[in-house]
């Protein structure tokens, strides 16, 4: 198993660099700048071969890539036109920023994939069972959404997810009309059968004998109605052990296990997970919804790295949430148990996280190179090349040793979870 994840995660991590590397040799090609080497890794080479110009390497370690292009660095600038420092400022910064252009359109591309051919989740039930809104109590069912019959979760929460929305909701012989404000929606919690639909391998349940088809009747000796009790009750008990009774083919069973813990939020915050998941009715979306849905979610999910890292600046996002390459591992094996759709969107994030990651202006990262181009055009001067190459070795190094930093704390977080 560890072998399979870490030959997936090479794999993966090889793709998203090769992605993003091929931006930037594109666009240098574009412009006519002569790409001397494309390498997927630093280091040593692994495996290399030349054609025209350019020679193309494998390198050891998978921690990134780069595409050298001639007289990209002031030690190797004569002034030819095919030298990248060269061109206009203009040309360079569309070099540079054509690597994360290229994850972000990979990232979109592989959220259309997972939703057209795999589609998204929409919970059919439109029976409530919680509610943080005065006017619909538990066991209320909606049966229309803005005058029009309820389709399921996944409408109800696009359609209040930009403007108050209108309900009609059933209680008993009764009709009510219930108008949600924005964002309300996350208030209400439908019913949904503790019934289990897949285990993961290797976590606390399966472990534990609990299999497909089960179904969770109490946790610590408290009734469980709903998905939603198993998390409510397991999510405060990291490392302790309970108490599982369910059902299978009409007999009752009972079991103990140890929960794990793991890392939910910006903050570190752990959570109990048993490693069960309750699937759902899925809803295939015709090809202009799916790019609207791939493009909504990568927006998204780009906001929410700014988030995070302006989070790290505040104090409000804990350092536990940032993870190396051997946390990506992690989840990209996890994401693989879940099914090849997790595997996709999981790498889809992970492409818009290193787009995003690699435009903050900080040395060494394609977004460092962009300021300083765009401080030349203002002040129409070039910076001293020596010092430009000073200030990104300087990054370059910092960064690296700051990956190995965080290597390190992904294996303790492992090891000693």
């Amino acid at each position: 198993m560890l072998i399979w994840t870490i030959i997936l995660t090479l794999i993966i991590i090889g793709i998203l660099i090769f992605v993003h590397e091929l931006g930037h040799f594109l666009f240098a090609k574009l412009f006519k700048v002569k790409v001397e080497t494309f390498s997927i890794g630093f280091g040593p080479s692994i495996f290399s071969f030349k054609k025209g110009e350019t020679k193309y390497t494998i390198s050891i370690l998978p921690i990134g890539g780069y595409v050298k292009m001639a007289g990209d660095e002031p030690s190797s600038y004569s002034g030819l036109p095919d030298e990248f420092l060269s061109k206009k400022n203009y040309q360079k910064i569309l070099i540079v920023f054509a690597g994360p252009l290229f994850n972000i359109i990979f990232g979109i591309l592989l959220f259309f994939l997972a939703f057209k051919f795999f589609g998204v989740s929409n919970i059919k039930s439109n029976e409530i069972y919680k509610s943080e809104i005065a006017q619909i109590q538990k066991g209320d069912k909606i049966i229309q959404v803005n005058d029009k019959p309820f389709k399921g979760w996944f409408f109800l929460e696009r359609e209040n997810q930009y403007e108050s929305t209108k309900l009609k909701v059933v209680r008993g012989i009764d009709t009510l009309i219930v108008n949600l404000k924005k964002g309300e929606v996350y208030k209400l919690r439908p019913k949904i059968e503790p019934v289990v639909d897949k285990v993961l391998v290797g976590y606390p349940a399966h472990n534990a004998g609990i299999r497909k088809g089960d179904k969770i009747l109490e946790i610590d000796g408290i009734k469980i109605e709903d998905w939603s009790d198993i998390h409510s009750i397991v999510a405060n008990k990291v490392n302790q052990e309970i108490t599982i009774k369910y059902e299978r083919n009409n007999q009752v069973f009972e079991t103990k296990l140890k929960v794990r813990g793991e890392i939910v939020d910006q903050k570190g915050r752990k959570e109990g997970k048993l490693g069960i998941i309750r699937e759902f009715e899925t809803y295939r979306p015709d090809v202009f919804s799916s790019i609207v849905f791939s493009i909504d979610r990568t927006i998204n999910a780009s906001l929410l790295i700014f988030k995070v890292i302006i989070g790290l600046f505040t104090g409000e996002t804990s350092l536990n949430v940032i993870g190396g390459p051997v946390m990506v591992g992690k989840t990209l094996g996890e994401g693989a148990q879940m099914g090849i759709q997790m595997l996709i969107l999981i790498t889809a994030l992970i492409s818009i996280n290193l787009a995003v990651v690699n435009l903050l202006p900080i040395p060494a990262l394609d977004g460092s190179h962009i300021l300083i181009f765009l401080i030349e055009s203002i002040i129409r001067k070039r910076i001293n090349p020596k010092l430009y190459f000073a200030i990104q070795m300087t990054g370059f190094v910092i960064l690296m040793a700051l990956m190995f930093i965080i290597v390190i704390f992904d294996l303790y977080r492992i090891l000693i979870p």
